[in-house]
C-alpha cells in the first residue's frame, strides 16, 4: 500500500505465541491444575496491572497464591515469574519484519507487557530490526488506550495515518484506528498480511 510507510507490530499472538493454555500445560503436568493456575494468574487483574507497570510480577505471584490451595503456591510463582521461559517465537512473522525492513519500511514494536519483557525480548523474531520499541509497563499506559499509539508516534516522529498497526486482538486494532492509524487484525496468516501490505488486499 503506497501510503503505509511504517508497520507497527504487536508481540503476543503476532511475533510470539501467546497461548495461555499451551504455556500452562508446559509448566504443569496436571491438566486441571494447569487450567486453574492459568485462570488465577494469567486472567487476574494483577496480571493486567503488571502490564501497566502498576505492580510487580512478584505481586502477581503472591496475590495468586492467596486464591490457590497451598499445594499450588510454588507453581503459582513459576507461572507468574517464569512463564516466559516457555514463550515460543513465531518465526514466519519475523521473516516478514525482515522483508519490510529491507524494503525500506519503518518497523516498530508496540506491546502490552510486564517488566519481564527485558528477560526474553532478544528471543522475539527480528527484534534487532525494529526502529523503535514501546512497551506498556515502562510507559504506564496500555492498549487499547489511544494514548499509547500516539506516544509511539510522538517518540519516533511518525505520522499516524502512515502507520499500519498489526495485532491479533480486535479491541487493540480499534484503539489504533481511534488514534488515526491504519490497522490489521492478524489471524496467524502471514501471507495474507504480506498481501495486504503489498496490494491492499483484505484478509479472506
Amino acid at each position: 500500500m503506497d501510503n503505509i510507510r511504517n508497520v507497527v507490530f504487536d508481540m503476543g499472538g503476532v511475533l510470539m505465541d501467546w497461548n495461555p493454555a499451551k504455556i500452562a500445560h508446559a509448566l504443569c503436568d496436571d491438566p486441571d491444575d494447569a487450567a486453574l493456575l492459568a485462570r488465577t494468574v494469567f486472567d487476574s487483574r494483577e496480571w493486567g496491572w503488571a502490564d501497566a507497570g502498576a505492580v510487580s510480577e512478584e505481586t502477581v505471584a503472591w496475590t495468586a497464591q492467596l486464591r490457590l490451595p497451598e499445594r499450588l503456591h510454588e507453581l503459582a510463582e513459576v507461572f507468574a515469574l517464569r512463564w516466559h521461559e516457555v514463550f515460543e517465537p513465531m518465526p514466519a512473522t519475523g521473516e516478514l519484519v525482515r522483508e519490510l525492513k529491507e524494503a525500506g519500511y519503518g518497523v516498530y514494536l508496540l506491546s502490552n507487557a510486564s517488566p519481564s519483557f527485558r528477560k526474553y525480548c532478544e528471543r522475539i523474531p527480528a527484534f534487532e530490526c525494529f526502529d523503535g520499541v514501546l512497551v506498556s509497563c515502562f510507559e504506564h499506559v496500555v492498549k487499547p488506550d489511544a494514548a499509547i499509539y500516539l506516544l509511539l508516534c510522538e517518540r519516533y516522529g511518525l505520522v499516524p495515518s502512515e502507520c499500519l498497526f498489526v495485532d491479533d486482538v480486535e479491541r487493540n486494532v480499534v484503539g489504533a484506528r481511534r488514534a488515526g492509524m491504519q490497522a490489521y487484525r492478524f489471524d496467524g496468516d502471514v501471507d495474507a498480511l504480506r498481501r495486504f501490505i503489498r496490494d491492499g488486499e483484505p484478509a479472506a
